[in-house]
């Protein structure tokens, strides 16, 4: 897009009464040096590369997209020089902050589906318990890892978290998807069978499930809670399948909690569902880091017991 061509969609700067030399123009907008482009033709697009580096001096004040210090038709914008037949032009495409609110606000649509508690969303890592911290440091080190390093559109593994109940999986996945959160990282967290449960009651209601598929199939980051737990069919393990195919394909981390190490996943169901659950667990293996997570079952250890004269007995 040429500059003359952008009519109000860059803010207007205020000139300057200096006339710049080409070698202050390339020192003030380092980027044009990249071009094969002569001083002459530098010096003609003295305008469109100051508003360039006006623009490059905003985003390197990102705060993210909802307070880009762009104004109007330019707020989420980002904006490129290139060469073509000796006169610099403009290219324009969508900024990354922009892009991942899109996505946070796509998966948004979706979060019913997770069923979160108001409990679920308090759940961290400073509040996990501190024995199972120290029983399994490696475990705890990779999901904090994630949660605060992983970035939109790089690729990374998921993790994929087992052990018997009450150790903490979910508290643990929990606190990976409210820190991602808080990191602006579009993230939908589902329990295994609500999920199938949900999918049934729209079909019954004559809704297309394919929307909600491919959301879950494309969220920057996915995690399943209770995999395995669900009622295995011909119905879930497709669906399943589907979404963790396509996200095995893209290379899109998946955080995932079971009772099951992944090789033991759908192991008491006939052959006939052999040609979904053996390649889903490939997948699932191929495309996660596997930490077991065992202990006494905490809701167990501190259960409450009363005597019949309401003391608690512990």
């Amino acid at each position: 897009m040429g500059f003359d061509r952008i009519g109000g969609m860059l803010p207007s700067v205020n000139r300057r009464v200096k006339t710049y030399s080409a070698a202050d123009l390339r020192r003030l907008y380092p980027p044009v040096n990249e071009l094969s482009i002569e001083d002459d033709d530098i010096l003609r697009a003295e305008s469109l590369i100051l508003e360039m580096r006006e623009q490059a001096m905003l985003c390197e004040r990102c705060e993210g997209y909802r307070r880009c210090g762009k104004k109007g038709d330019a707020k989420g914008m980002t904006y490129h020089l290139s060469a073509y037949q000796g006169s610099l032009i403009m290219e324009t495409s969508y900024c990354k902050p922009f892009m991942d609110h899109l996505l946070i606000a796509r998966a948004a649509k979706f979060q019913s589906f997770s069923e979160r508690s108001a409990y679920d969303r308090r759940l961290t890592f400073a509040s996990f318990p501190a024995e199972q911290r120290r029983r399994r440091p490696k475990l705890f080190a990779a999901a904090e890892e994630f949660a605060e390093t992983y970035q939109t559109g790089v690729e990374m593994k998921g993790l994929y978290i087992f052990g018997p109940a009450g150790v903490g999986k979910t508290h643990l996945l929990h606190a990976m998807v409210n820190r991602l959160e808080e990191r602006r990282i579009a993230s939908i967290i589902i329990c295994a069978d609500a999920f199938f449960d949900r999918l049934r009651s729209m079909i019954g209601e004559s809704k297309d499930i394919d929307p909600v598929l491919e959301t879950f199939a494309s969220v920057p980051v996915l995690a399943i809670d209770e995999i395995g737990q669900e009622r295995p069919n011909h119905f879930t393990l497709e669906k399943l399948f589907r979404v963790v195919n396509q996200r095995f394909t893209r290379r899109l981390p998946t955080l995932y909690a079971s009772n099951y190490a992944p090789p033991d996943l759908y192991t008491r169901m006939s052959d006939e569902f052999l040609p979904f659950t053996d390649p889903l667990k490939s997948r699932i293996i191929g495309m996660s880091r596997v930490g077991y997570l065992d202990g006494d079952d905490y809701r167990i250890t501190h259960m409450e017991i009363l005597d019949d004269e309401g003391d608690v007995i512990l």
